[in-house]
């Protein structure tokens, strides 16, 4: 199809003149970014702009060339990273265009628009250009982002978490207790990515944390900076890069400041010069050669194999240089409040959020703080779910300070709600006013024994996923009951024991559970804030149970981890024909099977009595809540900031793709336009609007979800396997679950 279709065809089809489709396809950012995206949409679907499709080798002609697009060649590490780009693709029969956009979104636009045509793949280091720029990019060319992440697109970065801990760990060990970051261009993301490191390794460490923003990343951005830092000097200062550090060392001596007597300074980059000053630079080693030798090698895969190959995002580890300008014996003299941001009023108010990560989300955090200029969100990152919520913990049962705000998993909102650690917004007003905002059930999930605790962010109801063309390979029917689906898994395993019908994650307890809350059974009720009752041993649960390991028993299901917080972990998708999980695992199937496009679809999930009556469950989903004890002028702009996150139509509208809002109307609204997901070639949301009407909401979670996870991995996730017992476990587990109630003062039933 794709040597028929012209642009005439595309144009007839968008609805646009034929030189719309070519500024367009040629020229990306000339006209407006939806009518752009409309047209590629289109493109891709037509086969126009899949290279090679057919393998007849008639894709866009290779050049032989490949760009390197960087922010500016100044920077001593972008120079010596594209350096070592270039030597690396030259022994692979490649060639290398180096443009410097001098750091400007815009000149970025246009640089792109001038390779497009004459290379055959791309290079973005340090890009400045918003995720649907980038998105809209690759639907031309193979793009590898370098020193940046986006979900679902090859990518290089360097991890810099362990090494900012160690240094920090280094700082606090030498006596200093306070800490400055001078960031840099607030357009990088490996400066946000920087910065929020860096604030997470201070408030593990309990230093006092302070940033001066914008420095220009250079010698003179340096000097600069110094003016800032004086109006609040800290114990030590970690710079954006060497070349910050450096400006920063020498403008420190002319104003009288020691180095590393008065204040420590650490650098990011490792570059030859930071081995050269004097003091020598402590420095984070950013690993620019390995992170350029590994693009290139990507980059080069990209373009001689494109199509369906998975965009695997490479993480290297960067190192902390300790070097002399880190004081080894720091007596600290200054006396500080906990929190002030450097060229902010007085009257600014900040506040703390601590979740497991912000890269989608800074989007509209930066909205945020542009409508609302007299509050500044300051994030933490936890980087998992897991050691999110263990920060969060530790500090809460040490009655250490902890962040205004939380993001957590709505199944361990009841564990810190019934510790106290969480504000109590039961109000009239609120539930009168936010709660038809939101759906339903996810606003029933906020609660805890009656009582109000957070905002909800996302839907997490249940839907089917399936293989359409593995369903019609083995003459199968899309299964209405979950007897139909046993008894089609028992006929798919005797004609190809290599699949299986569904898979039961058993990464945690959610998947395993979420089956019971579908069959409308309860293995526990939380009766109030101290009282809970178990029914675990009722032949109704214990009837669940037994059906899920007979399937296990049969090869219907096959039990196994499922994803590892990035992609599904089977290789091949044709591993299992249908998987029940929640709705945002389709943004998951996306990113990890790019070449089975179009053969996943989505459906409610079997029933377990009449399909008419179907009940779904939810996996996940996340609520901001917000941490007792806040003085009433943090609490009203915590309550303003998570209410206008998770609920305003401009914070909506920014959101990642793939996610489904909590807001009230979201995926009915998508229902209307008719949106049609270009992955599954299906609009998936009428789907997901029905199953959010079917959740079944007679349902509570645990005030202590880690403990019920725990016991599930030690207990029964390793007996769901074939021949496995796990039904006959269930009075073991409520045992244990019983008495680490009693112990945590719950009154068991």
């Amino acid at each position: 199809m794709r040597g028929k279709t012209t642009i005439y065809d595309i144009a007839r089809e968008a609805g646009v003149s034929p030189s719309t489709v070519s500024r367009a396809l040629s020229q990306p950012g000339r006209i407006s970014a939806k009518t752009e995206f409309r047209i590629r949409r289109i493109a891709e679907q037509l086969g126009y702009l899949t290279p090679d499709a057919d393998g007849s080798g008639e894709g866009m002609p290779a050049t032989g060339m490949l760009a390197a697009i960087v922010p500016t060649l100044t920077n001593s590490l972008y120079a010596a990273t594209v350096n070592a780009m270039q030597r690396r693709l030259e022994s692979k029969g490649y060639g290398l265009i180096t443009l410097d956009t001098d750091q400007k979104p815009a000149v970025e636009r246009k640089a792109m628009s001038y390779v497009m045509r004459n290379v055959d793949g791309v290079a973005l280091l340090s890009s400045r250009l918003s995720e649907p720029d980038i998105r809209r990019i690759m639907l031309v060319k193979p793009v590898i982002l370098l020193n940046r992440s986006v979900p679902g697109l090859a990518s290089v970065t360097v991890d810099a978490a362990r090494a900012i801990d160690d240094a920090t760990r280094r700082l606090k060990e030498t006596g200093h207790s306070s800490i400055t970051y001078l960031a840099g261009p607030a357009s990088s993301w490996s400066n946000e990515y920087r910065r929020r490191y860096i604030r997470a390794a201070a408030f593990r460490y309990d230093m006092t944390y302070r940033v001066v923003r914008e420095c220009d990343p250079s010698i003179a951005g340096g000097a600069k900076a110094v003016d800032q830092y004086l109006i609040r000097p800290t114990d030590a200062v970690f710079a954006f890069n060497d070349n910050l550090a450096a400006g920063f060392i020498t403008a420190a001596r002319r104003n009288g400041l020691r180095v590393p007597e008065d204040v420590s300074v650490i650098g990011f980059d490792n570059t030859e010069m930071s081995s050269l000053l004097s003091p020598t630079l402590a420095t984070i080693d950013m690993k620019g050669e390995d992170m350029a030798v590994a693009a290139a090698d990507a980059l080069v895969n990209a373009v001689r194999n494109p199509v369906g190959v998975r965009p695997e995002p490479i993480s290297l580890e960067a190192a902390f240089v300790p070097r002399d300008s880190v004081n080894p014996h720091k007596r600290s003299t200054m006396k500080l409040g906990p929190y002030a941001e450097i060229r902010r009023s007085s009257d600014t108010i900040v506040v703390t959020v601590l979740s497991n990560a912000f890269n989608e989300t800074m989007p509209r955090i930066n909205e945020f703080m542009r409508t609302h200029p007299h509050i500044v969100i300051d994030p933490i990152e936890g980087r998992t779910q897991d050691n999110t919520l263990s920060l969060y913990w530790e500090r809460v049962i040490n009655h250490r300070s902890v962040p205004d705000v939380i993001n957590v998993e709505r199944t361990a909102l009841p564990q810190l709600a019934a510790s106290g650690a969480l504000q109590d917004l039961t109000d009239e007003r609120l539930e009168r006013d936010l709660g038809p905002r939101v759906d339903r059930a996810a606003w029933r999930s906020a609660h805890y024994a009656g009582k109000l605790y957070g905002i909800p962010g996302d839907q997490s109801q249940t839907v089917m996923f399936y293989r359409t063309d593995l369903l019609e390979r083995y003459r199968l029917r899309m299964p209405r009951t979950w007897d139909e689906f046993y008894e089609e898994g028992v006929a798919l395993h005797s004609r190809n024991p290599q699949r299986f019908m569904g898979a039961l994650d058993t990464n945690d307890v959610q998947h395993y559970l979420s089956f019971f809350r579908a069959a409308g059974v309860r293995p526990w009720t939380v009766e109030n804030d101290s009282t809970i009752a178990f029914h675990m041993t009722d032949e109704m649960v214990v009837s669940v149970a037994r059906f899920l390991q007979q399937c296990v028993d049969d090869s219907v299901l096959k039990a196994e981890p499922l994803w590892d917080n990035r992609y599904m972990t089977p290789p091949d998708s044709g591993s299992y024909l249908t998987i029940t999980y929640a709705n945002w695992l389709g943004k998951i199937l996306a990113t990890s099977y790019p070449a089975d496009r179009g053969l996943w679809k989505v459906a409610l999930p079997p029933a377990f009595a009449d399909p008419s009556t179907v009940q779904t469950a939810e996996i996940g989903g996340s609520t901001m809540a917000i941490s007792a004890g806040l003085p009433e002028i943090r609490r009203r702009a915590a309550l303003t900031f998570i209410t206008w996150f998770q609920l305003d139509p401009a914070s909506v509208e920014l959101r990642a793709p793939g996610g489904v809002s909590a807001a009230a109307g979201y995926v009915e609204d998508l229902t209307r336009r008719g949106t049609t997901d270009p992955y599954f070639e299906q609009p998936i949301y009428d789907v997901y609007a029905k199953s959010a009407t079917r959740v079944n909401r007679d349902w509570d979670n645990l005030p202590f979800y880690s403990q019920l996870d725990a016991e599930f991995t030690r207990l029964i996730a390793p007996a769901l396997r074939p021949g496995g017992d796990s039904a006959a476990l269930l009075p073991e587990w409520e045992r244990r679950l019983k008495l680490y109630a009693v112990s945590q003062g719950f009154t068991v039933k």
